[in-house]
């Protein structure tokens, strides 16, 4: 273990949480994906039995990465590639549903949608063909590492390359027609999808991403607002960027960083970035607002400006490997970040108390600590002076908040699947899993003691609280565990 400590400043005054989130927060809505910048959750008796009580639980036509809002009495949540769900959150039923295609949003006739759908075969049929050149490219390649003299294998090769290469110019030229362009579909990663970005909602409206690069607004009616194209995520697996509303702003990322009005949609400010898919954490000095970036950079959120960067380590080589979001407590930005078997971090960085020193000085950082070489796609949770880090293989590390010193590392047997799910804390317990479903319960603390785990069907959004209830959104249903209730499926 490594750490590095630098002499802790005052805690600022102004807490970096709006007084709308704290509001929500109080009344039991979970308006954001860790919408306190943390995942905490104060609720009393969060369930451990996810056997025996389930209340509801919803089947869905599709799968999503995205986790659920809980805004009232209604649920929230998105299914791919497109769609926009309202379930009453009491009895599970559908209160509405709406499409966010592309077609759809811009009142595509029967005939040009027709034609698009013809033009889309196309350049899937012809990328299924380049997919399957690579394929024997690669065996070729084998073939000759092999016997360096394989003359019938170097033919073959060059013959394919040029094959292949003919089909990604053919790819190219159908992409860029002018009828088509503006319907394109850009690749995604059958992991990640199109709607890993969980909906926002700011007391007014509630905002969702899809990552073809479509912004849209509703009522809690399901009355579409507004309708924004942006741009395509600039990785071939999409984007989760989470939207979120700051000072008035909502912010954006599918390639950059943008910032658009809430009410219009309309542009404010555009600053540019390189591949994350995790979300800003924002924070306030003063009465204006920041952003840390989990690529470690500082921006300021009325206008886009960077103030700070490479305030963490990101290996070269694979620069996109930055998957989780920072969290934010009492003043103290805590960011993790890793890759398998070269590197695992976490950062303490302290937010200063005038924006003059962060202009001048940056963030100061309290310490940095070496933890498992693993990727971190869940985000760092801080409670009761503690933060935990999981790893990607399931493996838990608590760290001290003041100092970074890491209290245990415990790895947990038994359950598959990678963890993508974010680590959460409800009523004093840690609930930790994983895409194949397994939901391990353990006590909060200095020592891992096990409560209980469950298996619950594969899923990669994150667990939600509120009151006696804990929802998941799992790949084929919406389900909800509760403590004292009755059961009853529905």
């Amino acid at each position: 273990m490594k750490i590095a400590r630098i002499r802790a400043l005052m805690v600022p005054s102004i807490l970096s949480i709006s007084c709308l989130i704290f509001i929500s927060h109080l009344q039991g809505d979970v308006p954001a994906w860790r919408g306190n910048h943390n995942g905490t959750y104060e609720v009393q008796s969060a369930p451990t039995d996810w056997a025996n009580n389930q209340l509801f639980a919803v089947p869905l036509e599709s799968k999503s990465n995205g986790t659920p809002i809980l805004v009232g009495k209604r649920l929230i949540l998105t299914a791919e590639p497109d769609k926009l769900i309202c379930v009453d959150s009491r009895s599970g039923a559908v209160l509405w549903e709406r499409q966010n295609d592309l077609y759809t949003l811009r009142g595509v006739s029967d005939t040009k949608k027709a034609e698009l759908e013809t033009h889309r075969a196309d350049i899937r049929n012809f990328t299924q063909q380049s997919g399957r050149l690579r394929t024997e490219i690669r065996r070729l390649e084998k073939a000759i590492e092999k016997n360096a003299e394989n003359t019938v294998a170097a033919e073959s090769k060059v013959q394919k390359e040029a094959e292949r290469s003919a089909l990604e110019e053919k790819i190219k030229e159908l992409r860029s027609q002018p009828f088509y362009k503006d319907y394109d579909m850009p690749p995604a990663h059958m992991t990640n999808g199109y709607t890993s970005y969980s909906p926002h909602f700011d007391g007014k409206r509630i905002y969702a991403q899809f990552g073809f690069g479509v912004v849209v607004a509703y009522d809690l009616d399901g009355n579409r607002l507004w309708t924004s194209f942006m741009e395509h995520p600039d990785h071939y697996w999409g984007g989760s960027t989470m939207p979120q509303v700051v000072d008035d702003k909502l912010i954006i990322r599918f390639d950059d960083y943008i910032a658009l009005d809430p009410a219009t949609g309309k542009k404010l400010w555009n600053t540019d970035s390189e591949v994350v898919f995790g979300t800003p954490v924002p924070f306030e000095i003063n009465g204006e607002w920041f952003l840390f970036t989990p690529r470690g950079e500082v921006l300021r959120n009325k206008d886009g400006e960077v103030l700070q960067d490479d305030l963490v380590k990101i290996n070269r080589d694979r620069a996109w490997g930055i998957f989780n979001t920072p969290a934010l407590v009492n003043g103290v930005i805590y960011a993790s970040n890793g890759m398998n078997n070269e590197e695992g971090h976490v950062y303490a960085y302290k937010v200063p108390n005038t924006v003059r020193s962060l202009e001048r000085n940056g963030l100061e950082l309290l310490w940095h600590t070496d933890v498992a070489q693993e990727r971190y796609y869940s985000s760092p949770l801080v409670y009761d002076g503690l933060i935990y880090v999981v790893g990607h293989e399931s493996t838990v590390t608590v760290l001290e908040a003041e100092s970074g010193k890491i209290v245990y590392s415990h790895k947990i047997l038994g359950v598959s699947g990678t963890a993508y799910p974010t680590v959460v804390e409800a009523d004093g317990k840690i609930y930790q899993s994983t895409e194949d479903g397994d939901v391990v319960i353990y006590k909060s603390g200095r020592t891992f003691e096990e409560i209980s785990r469950h298996n619950v069907g594969p899923f990669r959004s994150t667990p939600i609280f509120s009151g006696e209830r804990a929802y998941v959104r799992t790949y084929e249903i919406l389900m909800a565990i509760g403590g004292k209730e009755s059961v009853r499926s529905l």
